[in-house]
């Protein structure tokens, strides 16, 4: 990330900071608020479904856990947007589970159980709260070289994930790769890419979401999946705390997924001077502070109610500019729709019931979403000087290791093999400990080039 990125300067016009505390006719914030939330809630809802199927959940716990992402989802859409206390940016920026978390949370769960995970998101969410407003000197360590390496890891390290949603997780079993299970995720797929194609504005945004209904429908017409369990359980509820045990503190699986909240931290940072550019409000350090306090807050909570790492959601603000609508009140409304859908667990056990092939169609394409921001912010780097060049291909060959060859390092101890089994966390610290070696601060580069703007010395 630049300085330019951090310190937007003066634009050319005036900011209009009163357009996002403008308060539209009540009407038109629900109507606002519920096309915030369909733009969203795809992305919300698979999480939750990836992490319960490879973990192999029951289809009961998976709904709860849906019920659950969407209640705190909500919790983190109101602070956002209403702000208390020292927590919220006060703008309209939606929160939800990340993608990013996905990897920690099946790694440790698998090896570890859930009791684990939930111990490691409490102390994560804690922690990311009290380095909140330290963390613009921690930036200096994210250059673009280091972030979109990592960024692009995480989407490639994810897309296996779905691929084993569509044909299976055991290469040996008679059932895996069913033509019939290929055929729905394909033609999933393709609908999403037909509805993009014929649909501008709200419903090209919702093509993913559209794709998956259609998909799941098909999928429950012709066998694969079932929705005989939707009507068993109360209507209105939540999952209760502590649901998989009490809380275990494993140093190890801590430490992995601290390695992604200081990744997600450099995203959450780039949403909110995003979104002060589309509404016009200049944000500062404190906003920026703000912003992830409620994201830490949000993910120490998954900690006591099972929910999962949160981060602030950047889908809705290419919709702000494209409606023009900056005010923060109807992503409020969003917020408050989020809660609700929650609560109703009917809506949950729905989710959970989405065919494997057509979730795996979903990841597939969200996953490939992430490996492209990351190849955007590559695309800004300078090629050029060799340096960069070494920490992009060490950084991304050696962290997909696992993804390709998931047992290379089992002969590690334990301690090790559970680090370097995430691809993420060995690729994070190698581009990180490269960028030192790199781009400390020295008289002269090696290659007698000057640094770029995306390759500053670091302190």
């Amino acid at each position: 990330m630049t300085d330019k990125e951090l310190n937007p300067g003066v634009r050319p016009e005036p900011p209009d900071t009163a357009a996002v505390d403008e308060r539209p006719p009540l009407f038109s914030m629900v109507l606002l608020g519920l096309q915030h939330t369909l733009v969203m809630y795809a992305g919300v809802v698979v999480v939750p479904i990836v992490v319960g199927t490879s973990l192999g959940l029951s289809d009961a716990d998976m709904a709860n856990l849906v019920s659950i992402d969407l209640l705190l989802a909500g919790i983190g859409t109101l602070l956002q947007a209403l702000g208390l206390w020292k927590f919220g940016i006060r703008m309209p920026l939606v929160v939800g589970a990340a993608s990013s978390g996905i990897v920690p949370m099946v790694l440790v769960g698998q090896s570890q159980g859930l009791a684990t995970v939930y111990g490691s998101l409490l102390v994560s969410g804690l922690v990311w709260i009290l380095v909140a407003p330290y963390f613009s000197m921690l930036l200096k360590l994210f250059p673009g070289v280091v972030t979109g390496t990592v960024i692009a890891l995480i989407g490639l390290t994810l897309i296996p994930v779905g691929i084993r949603l569509i044909a299976g997780s055991d290469p040996n079993s008679p059932e895996y790769g069913r033509l019939g299970h290929i055929a729905l995720a394909a033609s999933t797929m393709a609908l999403m890419v037909v509805f993009r194609r014929l649909f501008k504005g709200l419903l090209g945004q919702l093509s993913i979401l559209m794709a998956l209904t259609i998909g799941a429908i098909v999928g429950w017409s012709t066998g694969i999946g079932s929705l005989t369990d939707i009507g068993a359980g109360p209507i209105v509820g939540m999952m209760s705390p502590f649901h998989f045990g009490a809380l275990q503190f494993h140093i190890p699986s801590i430490l992995l997924f601290l390695v992604i909240v200081f990744v997600m931290m450099v995203e959450g940072a780039g949403q909110g001077l995003a979104v002060g550019e589309v509404v016009g409000k200049p944000v500062g350090p404190k906003d920026i502070a703000a912003l992830l306090r409620v994201d830490g807050l949000v993910t120490a909570l998954s900690g006591v109610f099972n929910g999962f790492v949160y981060t602030t959601f950047g889908q809705n603000i290419g919709l702000i500019a494209l409606t023009g609508v900056r005010s923060r009140f109807p992503v409020a409304i969003s917020g408050v729709i989020l809660l609700v859908l929650g609560l109703v667990q009917p809506v949950g056990r729905i989710a959970a019931a989405i065919p494997g092939p057509v979730i795996g169609a979903a990841a597939i394409v969200t996953f490939g979403a992430l490996t492209v921001t990351g190849i955007q912010i590559l695309a800004r780097v300078d090629f050029g000087r060799s340096s960069n060049l070494m920490i992009v291909m060490l950084s991304l060959g050696i962290g997909l290791v696992p993804a390709y060859a998931p047992r290379f390092y089992h002969q590690l101890p334990t301690f090790a093999e559970m680090f370097f089994k995430s691809g993420v966390a060995t690729g994070t610290i190698l581009a990180l400990v490269l960028n030192v070696v790199f781009h400390a601060r020295r008289r002269a580069a090696p290659d007698n080039e000057p640094a770029t703007a995306n390759e500053k010395p670091s302190p």
